[in-house]
């Protein structure tokens, strides 16, 4: 590899990083305030989601413009997409329509959890593993969901997302550490 190729993949790896640790930060911040509203109120924990969701989707949206590359920013685009439709969804889905809620709480999860799979089949850093791991956390948290139907409680359904926040946050804190040494060679 050339000399100035090896210094722009550097420069680029110290622009990125600081934006993935943003975004793993803001999303363990949005994962804590969810648990915790999700164990203290059942009825609005899912409809605080919402607003969580939309605030997420804006730092993927920005995370996606200033920090990714190429290859990876269609899928954090698509991520971030259906995030804000989902958080709309939660907005204006009346708490009358729990069972519909909660299907469509189960879609996104699994949804989100199969572009995370993807994005880490596309990324080629160190850290990737982690975005692996949260995928498959997100796609079993979306079938527990499923599975509870609508004999679930909007706790557990919150709970559930509060607990993908905190996964996709550790994630990214996890890909931006790992994109903050650029001197070791990415795993291909």
């Amino acid at each position: 590899m050339s000399e100035q190729a090896t210094s722009s993949r550097v420069s680029e790896h110290r622009v990125r990083w600081k934006w993935f640790l943003a975004l793993g930060v803001v999303l363990l911040v949005l994962g804590l305030a969810g648990v915790s509203v999700a164990t203290l109120l059942e009825l609005t924990s899912l409809l605080v989601f919402g607003p969580l969701l939309l605030a997420s989707s804006i730092v993927q949206l920005l995370t996606a413009l200033f920090g990714e590359g190429r290859k990876e920013r269609l899928l954090h685009f698509a991520a971030a997409g259906a995030e804000m439709v989902f958080g709309f969804l939660i907005m204006v889905n009346p708490p009358e329509k729990v069972v519909g809620l909660i299907a469509l709480v189960a879609i996104f999860l699994v949804v989100i959890g199969l572009a995370r799979l993807a994005r880490s089949l596309v990324t080629r850093s160190r850290g990737r593993a982690w975005t692996l791991l949260a995928g498959v956390i997100a796609v079993l948290l979306g079938i527990s969901v499923w599975a509870g139907g609508s004999v679930a409680k909007l706790g557990f359904v919150g709970l559930c997302i509060a607990i993908d926040f905190l996964c996709h946050g550790v994630a990214w804190s996890a890909l931006a550490l790992a994109e903050r040494n650029p001197d070791q060679s990415p795993v291909s």
